[in-house]
């Protein structure tokens, strides 16, 4: 099952260090989604983790940083997906330029995920999970559950995302699920990527 840590918007305290000790820990992809950043700015970001490290990381923003390191992907916005002439000559030169990658987006409604499931390698939909930061799901649990398996392996569980959250997005047929304020907003954030790493041991779940 995939699973996926979304970097805190804001920068925090010690966070170089808390995300390389994820990725040597075995967290497989670290979303890096800073978007008061500049390209110069995200580049020295980027600079801080080592060359195994940025092999699982995938950028929100300034898509053009894959050419100059060796990343995992890119995440593309509604935004950028709407453009389309502009999306397909920039997808078109990072291929041809980078090679292969992983390339995702994000959805917040079931007709979009049917209108872009075959052009990205992944897909999250959100809100999924109810929590108390305010998250309320914005889709019926046997809607997904019927709705989810006909998307396989691709589509991604986030929003309000907690330990007990795993166990429900595997019954629902997501092929992964992501994590950002569960972790952030915990005043030990390491320790809570612990569990979250240990719940999937627990469940018998090999991490992708």
């Amino acid at each position: 099952m995939k699973l996926i840590v979304i970097t805190a918007s804001k920068n925090i305290e010690n966070e170089h260090l808390i995300l390389g000790k994820m990725l040597d820990m075995g967290l497989p992809s670290l979303h890096v989604r800073k978007p008061k950043l500049n390209e110069e700015n995200l580049k020295r970001y980027l600079d801080e983790f080592t060359p195994a490290q940025r092999k699982k990381i995938i950028i929100h923003t300034h898509h053009n940083l894959l050419m100059h390191f060796e990343l995992k992907g890119i995440h593309v916005s509604k935004r950028e997906r709407n453009k389309k002439l502009g999306f397909f000559f920039q997808k078109a030169k990072l291929r041809l330029r980078r090679g292969k990658f992983i390339m995702g987006t994000s959805c917040k409604s079931l007709s979009s995920l049917d209108a872009t499931y075959k052009d990205f390698d992944y897909i999250m939909i959100s809100p999924v999970f109810t929590n108390p930061h305010g998250h309320r799901p914005s889709f019926n649990a046997g809607t997904l559950k019927r709705i989810i398996p006909t998307y396989p392996g691709k589509v991604i569980a986030r929003g309000g995302a907690t330990l007990d959250s795993i166990e429900k997005a595997k019954e629902l047929g997501f092929a992964g699920i992501a994590f950002q304020r569960y972790i952030w907003d915990n005043a030990e954030p390491l320790a809570t990527f612990e569990k979250i790493i240990y719940r999937f041991k627990e469940l018998g779940l090999p991490t992708e």
